[in-house]
């Protein structure tokens, strides 16, 4: 009967979020809870006391922010600062908004901060930071079927980003960067994914501006995204359609120009200006300091992407297809002017991030990278391209990228990732989760989890699609084998 693949697709889609969704509440954990009791802070400040200022505030945990030592010759510690006799944070206050949406409700039935820390923090970063997550990979999951993928196919792409990249371990995390990646990839959606080629509503380009907006409230590396989401709308659709992004784009910086307006008295005055941030300032870099930062983000074995994440090196060399291949898309461009902009930016600027698992300066950037995770399983598909050598080697590699990405960060989602890996370098972790090495700082370690990990991501990743479920049409060809079924 017509229709009933695409019914079973949504049907899969809806069963992958509720999984997602679920893994990314089990795996949060109290470290990370404790690591960023600061983005809890302004949580509870803005909803229990109406004000942005964190002092105050009667929950023990966030009485502690109040005495960080300031760096030496400034009125701030690497994450807050005081102004006016206030203290601050220097962060982004989208993630506060949002936070305070849900821990409203929260406290009204008792679970409050000062209370019961543990899980409210915990439930609040489930119903933000695990919520949207499972959203955002979800729907890259919808992107791939519809764009040609079978489902196994589409699967891999979407735990390739929900599983095999940094952005699993920050999950569980009310975390700025995590949630104006996500905001930044629904937008792009709205303006540019497969079925706004097709529609150009007002609505359609007004909530995706407000969501690029909105991620820049969040986020401040997200702005890099703005310019090409610009110029894509106004190239393809016109000043009109351009209008109503720029007007959606406005509305979602309302919030952030409200809170930098009470805060410091200038609705486009920054806390990282105000607390005189030198470390987040771009500036000039030689060429040999700047090829020093690019071997510590791309290459470094100890700090480099491809040790957490060695998935989005193919994900990096589809955005390039999107462009230039066989596959290309009318939004190729639009993702890779987005994404490069803020690979220089964090080259420039004297910190690398501190505390953190794998390089989270990129976080926002991932789920646009992910992207190009689609056009290089089209390129890798058995079906068209046959059996050939060069086949074979690239799909076993991208295997065993994708295996050893899940294993890896599966430590840094279950560990936490409030920890430089000066201290818990990732070799280290695996041989104190498997019981190799001393659990002084690792109690709880886990001797058969990570191998067995990694050999449940290669069973489902080598083994064949026709074993996992019989239907294997992707949602493109289920439409084409409807229309055949009504035509004849």
């Amino acid at each position: 009967m017509p229709g009933i693949s695409e019914t079973k697709n949504k049907r899969f889609i809806l069963i992958t979020f509720l999984l997602f969704w679920a893994l990314y509440g089990s795996v949060t954990n109290l470290w990370n809870q404790y690591g960023y009791n600061l983005m809890h802070a302004g949580v509870e400040a803005l909803a229990e006391r109406g004000v942005f200022y964190l002092e105050g505030s009667p929950t023990p945990r966030f009485a502690q922010i109040e005495v960080a030592k300031p760096m030496p010759g400034y009125q701030t510690s690497t994450d807050v600062f005081r102004h006016h006799g206030h203290l601050y944070p220097i962060k982004q206050p989208g993630m506060f908004f949002l936070g305070a949406i849900v821990y409203k409700p929260l406290s009204l039935i008792g679970l409050r901060y000062v209370r019961e820390y543990n899980l409210t923090s915990a439930l609040v970063s489930w119903f933000t930071s695990g919520l949207i997550g499972a959203f955002l990979v979800t729907l890259l999951l919808w992107q791939g079927i519809i764009e040609g993928l079978g489902r196994k196919s589409a699967l891999i792409v979407a735990m390739s980003i929900g599983l095999s990249s940094i952005f699993f371990p920050y999950s569980g995390v009310l975390h700025h960067d995590f949630l104006g990646g996500c905001f930044s990839y629904f937008a792009y959606y709205l303006l540019f994914g497969p079925e706004a080629r097709k529609s150009s509503s007002p609505l359609r380009l007004l909530f995706g501006g407000f969501l690029a907006g909105f991620a820049f409230t969040t986020s401040a590396l997200t702005f890099f995204f703005v310019i090409p989401f610009g110029i894509g709308v106004l190239s393809s659709r016109g000043m009109s359609s351009f209008r109503y992004f720029a007007e959606g784009y406005i509305a979602g910086l309302l919030p952030l120009l409200f809170y930098n307006t009470v805060c410091f008295g200038n609705p486009f005055l920054m806390s990282n200006a105000v607390a005189q941030d030198i470390y987040t300032h771009p500036s000039f870099v030689s060429f040999p300091k700047l090829f020093d930062k690019f071997i510590i983000y791309f290459i470094s074995m100890r700090w480099g992407l491809w040790t957490f994440s060695p998935v989005l090196y193919f994900a990096a060399a589809g955005l390039v297809l999107r462009v230039t291949g066989a596959h290309k898309k009318s939004d190729g461009w639009v993702l890779l002017c987005a994404v490069i902009p803020v690979i220089f930016f964090i080259l420039t600027i004297p910190s690398r991030g501190g505390a953190e698992f794998g390089p989270r300066y990129l976080l926002p950037a991932i789920p646009l990278l992910s992207v190009g995770l689609i056009p290089i399983l089209k390129a890798l598909d058995m079906k068209k391209h046959g059996m050939a050598m060069w086949h074979w080697i690239l799909w076993a590699i991208l295997g065993l990228s994708f295996c050893a990405g899940v294993t890896i960060c599966f430590t840094g989602a279950l560990r936490g990732s409030m920890y430089g890996m000066e201290v818990h370098p990732f070799l280290y972790r695996l041989e104190v989760g498997m019981g190799l090495s001393g659990i002084q700082e690792t109690p709880g370690a886990f001797p058969l989890l990570y191998p067995i990990i990694f050999l449940l991501a290669a069973f489902f990743y080598y083994i064949p699609e026709r074993f996992l479920w019989k239907d294997d049409l992707s949602l493109t060809d289920s439409i084409h084998e409807s229309s055949r079924i009504v035509t004849n």
